[in-house]
């Protein structure tokens, strides 16, 4: 259970007799590989039905990641022209990564900001948190959004931003719309943006 979600059932999840019938036990564990970056496992779970599943495979991350919807004064969004390698596409996403060891959420929002996009300023607003692939890894996303951000500085990270530039609320329904933002923390975090209403 990460640290940062709730342990106890939502409001809309009614108690169950027995809740613990249905937890799922973890028999044994293999590790397989560790780094700084993640660590991959083998797991022998057993079911609630007494069926075992063996090697079922577990990433675990050992750092959560946060993400930033920056707005500008205009009600504009800040997204950088990212090329990820793994899937050989060019995308927009938001100002994100992981928590260095020793920051808060806030901080490493802050800092991947003004890293990735030259941002600074504004007030950072906690938009929520999720578990993007629960069903194979630990993996935790922090999504926040900055009020006011200004692009007061050159981008730091050269290395994985090829651009920045902000975007209307308009243009960004129509990516969203048409696909052509294909990030999934950038689709979450950008979709909380509207749902909560700071983005017109």
């Amino acid at each position: 259970m990460s640290e940062y979600l709730r342990p106890d059932p939502a409001p809309e999840q009614p108690p169950v007799e027995d809740e613990q019938k249905y937890i799922w036990q973890v028999l044994k564990r293999e590790t397989v590989h560790t780094s700084k970056w993640l660590n991959l496992y083998r797991d022998w779970v057993r079911l609630p039905d007494g069926s075992v599943i063996e090697g079922h495979h577990v990433i675990e991350f050992p750092r959560p990641a946060v993400g930033v919807v920056a707005v500008n004064l205009a009600g504009d969004v800040m997204l950088i022209d990212h090329y990820r390698f793994i899937t050989k596409i060019r995308n927009w996403e938001v100002p994100a990564g992981g928590i260095d060891e020793g920051e808060t959420p806030e901080e490493a929002a802050r800092r991947e900001l003004k890293e990735e996009s030259g941002c600074t300023g504004g007030e950072l607003v906690y938009l929520s948190g999720s578990y993007p692939s629960h069903g194979s890894s630990n993996q935790f996303f922090h999504y926040y959004l900055v009020q006011g951000a200004e692009q007061t500085q050159p981008i730091e990270d050269t290395n994985e931003i090829i651009g920045a530039r902000f975007f209307s609320p308009a243009e960004l329904r129509r990516m969203l719309d048409q696909n052509i933002i294909t990030d999934g923390f950038t689709q979450t975090a950008l979709l909380l943006a509207f749902f909560k209403g700071y983005l017109a």
